[in-house]
C-alpha cells in the first residue's frame, strides 16, 4: 500500500508535515514517492489565464521536497502540473493515476476559513473525488 506514494506539496507548514509522513511511510515499505505540486492559474477573462504562482517558485517547491526525500534515502521523482484555481484536486488525482500510486499523502492546508466552507479544501476534494487511500496531515 505504501510502495508507491503520491505526495502533493504546496510549500506550507502542513505540506512539510506531509513530506515527513511520506518519507517515513516510504522508508518503512521500501517504497518510492512521486512529488506533485499544482501551479494555480486564475481566469483572466478575455486576456486568458493569469498566473497565480510563478513557474520558478513552483519548481522550487518540488525540488525542495525531492532533496529532502533523497537525503533520507527514499527513491523520488517529481513534477509540476497546472490547473485553474479550484481544480487542483483533479490534477492531483490525475497524477496519482498516471504514476500508478497506491496512496496519496498531503497537507490539510487549503483555502482560507471562509472560502474553505464555501467551496471546500483541496484535501476534501481529493478525498471525495478519488478512490485512493489519502493520508491528510495537519
Amino acid at each position: 500500500m505504501f510502495e508507491k506514494i503520491l505526495l502533493a506539496v504546496d510549500g506550507s507548514s502542513h505540506s512539510s508535515g506531509a513530506l515527513k509522513a511520506a518519507t517515513e511511510l516510504a522508508r518503512i515499505a521500501d517504497g518510492e514517492v512521486r512529488v506533485v505540486h499544482v501551479r494555480e492559474f486564475g481566469f483572466g477573462g478575455r486576456t486568458g489565464d493569469v498566473e497565480l504562482e510563478g513557474s520558478e517558485a513552483a519548481h522550487q517547491i518540488v525540488d525542495d521536497a525531492l532533496g529532502a526525500l533523497r537525503e533520507a534515502g527514499v527513491r523520488a521523482s517529481g513534477t509540476v502540473r497546472g490547473a485553474r484555481h479550484g481544480h487542483e484536486a483533479r490534477e492531483i488525482l490525475d497524477e496519482a493515476i498516471a504514476a500508478g500510486s497506491q496512496t496519496i499523502v498531503m497537507g490539510s492546508r487549503g483555502h482560507g476559513e471562509l472560502e474553505g466552507i464555501l467551496v471546500g479544501s483541496t484535501a476534501q476534494k481529493v478525498l471525495h473525488l478519488g478512490t485512493f487511500p489519502v493520508l491528510v496531515v495537519r
